[in-house]
């Protein structure tokens, strides 16, 4: 780049012919071969609010460099932004090198460059907690739940949900639970009541168990990074919901006396939470309990989906980009009101 220096600004206010600084991470790259048999890679790059793709060509200068580029690393890019009509925002790289301690005194912080709950998962698992305390009655079953929360809390509060789709950044796992398992409580409660000649009733505690546990397979079917959580080979082998129901049977195996039909129930909830075969799970929702759990756990990752769009958008209309999870629909993003002065900790409460 000729001239003065170019400033330093977040790659997500990056626009089409802008050259600029930004620092970002790199997500994945990806190695393919033109039809006319023509190396080139696809590297994708991101920061805390958006993720770009700077396409290598075969003759592009840093093609043979990239190879030795590490994904999950953080590089300062010299680059000019090109807006696809297809693709979208993508960056011509013009420079690059990994981040050194003095590219902090220029406003580098890693943590700007991956996404984290908005809330804090101390404050999370102790609220969770405070509802197994609340809504689970069976001695056995509130201590399977908080055995497992127990071994497991490390990792539990920076996983993130899913490696795409829904609540896909550091601390998404507890967030997806914690919102599933207060709409649960109070399904639960409503269910119970409105059907009360029900024999045996409806099992709150049940329903509340498997909402904290659905997921919980998923500490052993994915690595945590902040940058890319990638799968492990047990994740891609076996699945989260095996995992699970292996993850529920190892500790009520160490529970004395634990009852067989409270943990079919429970087993039964975990394995059929996707809803249908087609969706992943092996068997679909057939009790009252694992259907709430089912339509609680689509309803919360399609509302994270569409918020997230929506506070993420960056489209000109009024509609935000096409999201895959809701069948490639755009959604209306209304008229913008006065600014928002609640706290996240209210949000969560």
């Amino acid at each position: 780049m000729m001239g003065t220096e170019p400033v330093v600004i977040k790659l997500s206010d990056l626009v089409s012919d802008e050259e600029a600084v930004c620092y970002a991470a790199l997500v994945r790259k990806t190695k393919g071969m033109t039809r006319s048999g023509q190396p080139y890679m696809r590297c994708i790059f991101r920061d805390s609010r958006s993720t770009v793709e700077a396409p290598l060509w075969s003759d592009n200068r840093f093609l043979e460099e990239a190879e030795h580029w590490k994904e999950g690393t953080a590089y300062r890019l010299q680059v000019r932004g090109k807006f696809d009509v297809r693709y979208g925002m993508q960056v011509e790289i013009l420079g690059i090198r990994p981040t050194t301690d003095e590219d902090a005194a220029h406003g580098f912080v890693f943590a700007d460059l991956y996404e984290s709950s908005r809330y804090p998962s101390d404050d999370l698992l102790r609220k969770l907690r405070d509802l197994i305390e609340r809504c689970i009655d069976q001695p056995h079953l509130k201590r399977l739940v908080e055995d497992i929360l127990e071994e497991n809390q490390a990792l539990f509060k920076k996983m993130p949900a899913a490696q795409g789709m829904h609540h896909s950044y550091t601390g998404g796992l507890i967030e997806h639970v914690w919102s599933m398992t207060r709409i649960a409580s109070f399904l639960a409660d409503h269910y119970a009541k409105y059907y009360d000649q029900l024999d045996p009733p409806l099992n709150r505690g049940v329903v509340v168990a498997a909402t904290v546990l659905h997921d919980i397979g998923k500490l052993r079917e994915l690595e945590y990074h902040p940058v890319e959580t990638k799968y492990t080979k047990e994740g891609q082998l076996i699945g989260h919901i095996l995992i699970g129901r292996d993850m529920i049977r190892e500790a009520a195996a160490r529970i004395e006396g634990f009852p067989a039909e409270t943990l079919i129930l429970l087993e039964h909830a975990v394995l059929s939470h996707h809803g249908k075969r087609e969706y992943g799970s092996p068997i679909p929702p057939l009790t009252m309990e694992a259907l709430l759990v089912s339509y609680i756990d689509d309803l919360d990752a399609k509302m994270n989906c569409v918020a997230r769009e929506r506070m993420t958008s960056q489209t000109a209309d009024i509609f935000t980009d096409r999201i895959y999870a809701l069948e490639n629909r755009r959604f209306y993003k209304g008229i913008p009101d006065a600014p928002a002065t609640g706290s996240a900790d209210s949000a969560a409460g």
